[in-house]
């Protein structure tokens, strides 16, 4: 449980840094407005204000490219959702920082300065171009792929609360049968006691002094011994005497509790309240939890 809020805590503050590098952006195109705007409006800046300002869009530039081109390659690595349109936003991040770098190292080793090596209309504007825009397009990358890891973070935890409420549900079936088998249990065991000692008292009764000392009964009426056995019989209970072809035809519990049945209403009556079924029944429920 721990390592995955772990893993979402990095994600999360993946995500900020992502954030943060597209914010950085400001830092960039802040400074270039205001000495647009202060041109445009005829107002004269000083030397040390100007390049004041251009320092600092200069650096928040290499923030922006440098940190937004690390981002989206670790953004690509790790996400799923719109890994294209990521890539893609990164290999023209990978572009345009070449295109601005890459004519200043030329300069530098020349002995020139950047306007003298971008002498002709048509470099001057497509490096202006690169530098109006190519921090744009990085902080858009970042919020994109930051939006992707938190998509993908959201789905893996609400997936991972589906899958613990299912499995509460099934710990809640599994302990809701093992209460009902008990009580059936219990029940069972309460209802033999009683049907037990039931027959006793009816044997107490057939073996009086009266049957026991070989009195004979009038003619026509039956003995104690007679009505016990008749109603042992009825409750299912077989007397010891009976032969082999009347025990083969009663019914016996499919389950193989042992008990047999006269009929086959008996036998479905006993199968709802049989002990070895239950057991089974508790079996297969563990497995299939």
């Amino acid at each position: 449980m721990i390592e995955p809020v772990a893993r979402r805590e990095r994600a999360a503050s993946a995500e900020l840094v992502g954030v943060g590098v597209a914010l950085a952006a400001i830092l960039v195109q802040a400074p270039r407005l205001v000495l647009a705007v202060l041109a445009a409006d005829h107002l004269p800046v000083g030397a040390d204000a100007e390049r004041s300002l251009l320092v600092i869009a200069g650096v928040g530039t290499a923030l922006v490219l440098t940190g937004g081109n690390l981002y989206l390659a670790h953004a690509i690595a790790r996400v799923r959702r719109w890994r294209r349109a990521l890539a893609a936003v990164w290999l023209a991040v990978l572009i345009s920082s070449g295109g601005l770098v890459v004519p200043l190292v030329a300069a530098g080793l020349r002995g020139r300065t950047l306007p003298q090596l971008l002498d002709s209309e048509l470099l001057a504007w497509s490096w202006s171009v690169l530098a109006a825009l190519a921090h744009e397009v990085t902080a858009a990358g970042c919020v994109l792929a930051a939006a992707a890891a938190a998509g993908e973070r959201l789905a893996a935890a609400r997936t991972a609360a589906q899958g613990s409420g299912e499995l509460d549900e099934l710990l809640r079936q599994r302990d809701a049968a093992r209460e009902e088998l008990a009580a059936l249990r219990l029940a069972g065991a309460g209802s033999g006691a009683s049907l037990l000692a039931g027959g006793r008292s009816q044997a107490d009764d057939s073996g009086s002094p009266v049957a026991g000392s070989g009195a004979r009964w009038p003619a026509g009426q039956r003995s104690p011994a007679d009505g016990s056995s008749s109603r042992l019989a009825g409750n299912g209970w077989q007397p010891a005497g009976r032969g082999a072809g009347e025990r083969a035809g009663a019914l016996a519990c499919p389950e193989g509790c042992g008990r047999s049945f006269a009929s086959a209403q008996a036998r479905s009556g006993h199968l709802r309240h049989c002990a070895v079924r239950r057991e089974r029944l508790r079996r297969q429920a563990a497995a299939d939890s």
